[in-house]
């Protein structure tokens, strides 16, 4: 093992360390993350600071901004009355923010789905005196599960691309417009029942007040006047069928809500000085200071590494159900410690390679990779979306990690009961 290999596990030793000692921010690790990977010369300046010109990050900003407007008005409390009536149960009220966020990530992704979900479970918990803790991080699971589900947008021209790069490396494109629709659909159904009837029982519980973060800060002493109520609910709307066009016809998705954030500051529902405080720089620094670690793996030669040492499990075993479960918790298990999109990007590449050298089908470990990448649930490492529940909710590693255990394997339980049978590998 070289030392750039050994520099950058004891990199990710120091931010494990850090965040499990409960003293510093997440955004405070994730900094330090990349800070330490320039220092040791792993990642240049380019590579460990080109997360602040990531699309993603500009969107995540302008959606805090456009949550926090949306925040100023009563119709978040109509809302939640609407769906969530008083004095409902916990699983009643996990049962309609479940419904939200499937009907939020059908048209727009996991971090925006809970950008906007964030500011309802707040105002319920609030009116019911229930404690936040049992719903947050709950709904950053279902919006990291059920995101990507439709094929719009992105999604919808992506299995081309996946058959694209299985022809490359030899194979038999087999993807289709609907395939991973047919293989999350049932891993969907099986967390959302899990999340509604077992876990929010035994997530940690809070006080609500003490959930003042950046999206329900404003809600104080911050009455707007009809107009500018309807037209804070104006621009909402309008930016959520932005992002919807813009998924439809694969535009350019960081428009609509660069455009919905200054019009909340021009129309005066927030203030210019109001802004920072509520773009989410934890989340935004924590996705800037662990994207370098995708990077980190590349220069080192720890990718190929890994690559190497699924190989040499794979002598061992035929199993169609062993090599689907070994490529699914790998890509699981790393995307806990390092970003979800970093683990899919790399691993992908690796599934076809194997499926090809073996005659196996591609479309079963492409899906093992990708949903494994996608069980991003245990960490705030794991995902934006995680990040985003894990600062919201102000858990601390232990609480997160417990609280997303459970429904971590009842997804690899539902995987391995379903795809290996809806896409045999052989």
């Amino acid at each position: 093992m070289n030392f750039g290999i050994m520099y950058v596990l004891f990199v990710y030793l120091v931010v494990i360390v850090l965040m499990c000692s409960n003293k510093f921010s997440i955004a405070t690790c994730a900094v330090t993350c990349a800070v330490l990977l320039q220092l040791g010369g792993i990642t240049t300046f380019n590579e460990t600071w080109a997360g602040l010109l990531n699309s993603s990050v500009v969107m995540m900003a302008s959606m805090f901004v456009v949550a926090a407007g949306l925040s100023r008005t009563s119709l978040l409390k109509k809302l939640s009355n609407n769906i969530i009536k008083p004095g409902a149960s916990d699983t009643k009220i996990m049962m309609g923010l479940a419904f939200i966020i499937f009907m939020l990530t059908s048209f727009t992704n996991g971090t925006n789905s809970l950008n906007i979900v964030l500011p309802i479970i707040y105002t319920i918990c609030k009116a019911q005196d229930r404690p936040s803790s049992k719903f947050i991080q709950n709904s950053a699971i279902l919006c990291q599960v059920w995101a990507g589900l439709l094929p719009l947008g992105g999604n919808a021209g992506g299995y081309n691309m996946i058959n694209q790069i299985i022809t490359q490396l030899g194979g038999v494109g087999e993807f289709t417009y609907f395939t991973q629709m047919i293989a999350k659909l049932p891993l969907g159904i099986a967390v959302m029942a899990a999340v509604i009837f077992v876990n929010h029982r035994f997530a940690p519980s809070f006080k609500a007040e003490e959930y003042q973060v950046d999206l329900s800060r404003t809600v104080k002493d911050s009455a707007l006047s009809p107009a500018k109520e309807k037209m804070a609910v104006i621009i909402f709307v309008g930016t959520i069928v932005g992002l919807v066009v813009m998924s439809l016809t694969g535009g350019d998705s960081t428009i609509p809500p660069l455009i919905g954030a200054l019009l909340m500051v021009f129309c005066g529902i927030l203030k210019p000085r109001e802004v920072p405080n509520n773009m989410g720089m934890s989340v935004i620094l924590c996705s800037v200071g662990m994207l370098p670690i995708a990077t980190a793996l590349v220069n080192t030669g720890a990718d190929v590494l890994i690559a190497n040492a699924i190989d040499k499990i794979l002598t061992y075993t035929n199993s169609s159900f062993a090599v689907l479960f070994l490529f699914y918790f790998v890509s699981a298990g790393l995307t806990q410690i390092m970003y979800n999109a970093t683990v899919l990007n790399i691993f992908r590449t690796l599934a076809v390679i194997t499926a090809v050298s073996h005659g196996w089908n591609p479309t079963a470990l492409v899906l093992a990779v990708t949903i494994g990448s996608g069980a991003a649930m245990l960490t705030p490492m794991a995902s934006n979306v995680t990040a985003l529940g894990y600062n919201a909710g102000k858990y601390n590693m232990k609480q997160y990690f417990k609280g997303g255990l459970f429904v971590f394997v009842v997804e690899m339980v539902a995987f391995m009961a379903t795809v290996p049978f809806l896409f045999p590998l052989y």
